[in-house]
């Protein structure tokens, strides 16, 4: 038995040996059309004469997406995101697929910083529309982006991505863990840093004595524990990847990506130049929802007039989370408020999947709505928005028709638990909202179907 591994052991490596020289060749050939080997096929080319460095790599760490391992610090640096997948395409999709987990966790990270506002800094939180002077407009924006996005990654062919992992949750493609927290000076530090353009904190480039002091100020608070890395750089190589699939042959069957890159170059903008200096403002204390309160920021956060409520960190409104909702009422109010939040992003799906506006507009009625009644209200009770993730997904129908009556089938549901709560409801929870949707869904978006305006 012995001799029968030895044997087979040096078989393969022979077979290993063996197969050196063409390997070289093909790396060789790679390099000189220009393709770009994902790290992890360059290493398996590589295996039988791993480096020293290599070897004493640690292992990626479990819960991250992604990878992107710059040095530490605050100064700019390179941050290269490791390539998957020689294809483009391949390479386009999986990004597309980071970049809609990553806004869909800001979009709820800064959702979850408004609601904990208290009422005297509404100007602060603001009312829903999309801009660049609140919270809520801001997080309307990414909510654009992942739409965004998924029109994308539809026009390409593949399916929506509206799904993320749990709080808390790490991907490398993040500076910084995902929290859902209440709005405080260390994670508006945080939102500044992802949301800045890569030179914008450089002390190197700074005009002012305003500028070193906000960058002296903002690294006190982080201290070093972060990746120079910010969005800009996942929509940087996302756009060099539109090229490169527009350099590929068959690009006829693709859409219009030079329209393509500049709606990202858009979204990259938006985010360096607008968000960067709406949160640095309101990091520095200086946004006009603040009115005359100097050094907000100074209060302590037991001060009446301290901006955000103390709301728990990763709350959760699934029984048995380590994180659970403790106060009953509010745990009931949490889990209606989580079906609002799926309700949004299961029509939300719909909608990026056909081309009319129907199933955009009852998304925009629950999230203004139902979700909007839930969000404001759990903070009064000491709890906040948990929007936990749906483990079985937005669109688990296998047909479009299956789809919309799966939304329908939660929004039901949604309005089974209202009534049950009904005693405990705030006085703003738009009840009506249920029978809306789906009379919406059972008739307006299944007539839909039969003319071929959704995507099948």
């Amino acid at each position: 038995m012995k001799s029968f591994y030895r044997e087979r052991d040096d078989k393969a490596n022979t077979a290993i040996t063996s197969t050196m020289p063409t390997r070289r060749l093909f790396l060789g050939m790679a390099g000189a059309q220009g393709i770009v080997l994902p790290a992890a096929c360059a290493a398996l080319y590589d295996v039988a004469r791993p480096s020293p460095a290599a070897a004493a790599k640690p292992a990626h760490k479990p819960g991250h997406k992604g990878a992107i391992r710059p040095d530490p610090g605050l100064e700019p640096a390179q941050a290269r995101i490791v390539r998957d997948f020689m294809h483009p395409k391949l390479e386009l999709i999986r990004l597309l697929h980071e970049a809609a987990e990553i806004e869909h966790a800001l979009m709820v990270q800064y959702l979850y910083a408004a609601f904990s506002l208290k009422p005297e800094y509404e100007q602060v939180r603001g009312t829903g529309a999309p801009n660049v002077d609140d919270l809520v407009g801001v997080a309307v924006q990414e909510m654009q982006h992942l739409g965004a996005v998924n029109r994308l990654l539809v026009d390409l062919g593949a399916a929506p991505h509206m799904g993320r992992q749990d709080f808390p949750y790490e991907p490398d493609l993040y500076p910084f863990p995902f929290h859902l927290e209440p709005l405080s000076r260390h994670s508006l530090a945080k939102y500044v840093f992802t949301e800045a353009p890569e030179d914008a904190l450089d002390i190197g480039q700074a005009r002012s004595a305003e500028d070193r002091r906000f960058l002296a100020e903002l690294r006190t608070v982080l201290g070093g524990d972060v990746r120079p890395n910010h969005v800009g750089t996942l929509y940087g190589t996302i756009i060099d990847l539109v090229s490169e699939l527009q350099a590929t042959p068959n690009t006829s069957r693709h859409p219009d990506l030079d329209a393509w890159k500049v709606k990202l170059e858009d979204i990259k903008g938006e985010g360096e130049i607008d968000h960067y200096h709406f949160f640095r403002n309101l990091f520095m204390g200086r946004d006009a929802g603040f009115g005359q309160q100097a050094d907000i920021w100074k209060l302590a956060q037991a001060d009446p007039a301290y901006p955000s409520y103390r709301l728990p960190l990763d709350p959760s409104a699934y029984k048995g989370h380590p994180n659970e909702i403790e106060n009953p009422v509010a745990l009931g109010l949490a889990w209606l408020g989580n079906l609002e939040y799926w309700t949004t992003l299961s029509l939300l799906d719909i909608h990026y999947r056909e081309d009319g506006d129907a199933a955009l507009d009852l998304a925009r009625a629950h999230m203004l709505g139902p979700l909007w009644s839930m969000a404001t209200y759990l903070p009064k009770l000491g709890a906040g928005m948990p929007f936990d993730p749906l483990s079985l997904g937005y669109a688990p129908g296998r047909t479009p028709a299956e789809r919309v009556r799966f939304t329908a089938l939660l929004v039901r549901e949604a309005a089974q638990v209202a009534h049950a709560l009904d005693k405990h409801l705030p006085g703003d929870f738009p009840a009506g909202q249920h029978a809306e949707t789906i009379a919406a869904l059972e008739t307006d978006l299944l007539a839909l179907l039969p003319a071929g305006n959704m995507h099948r």
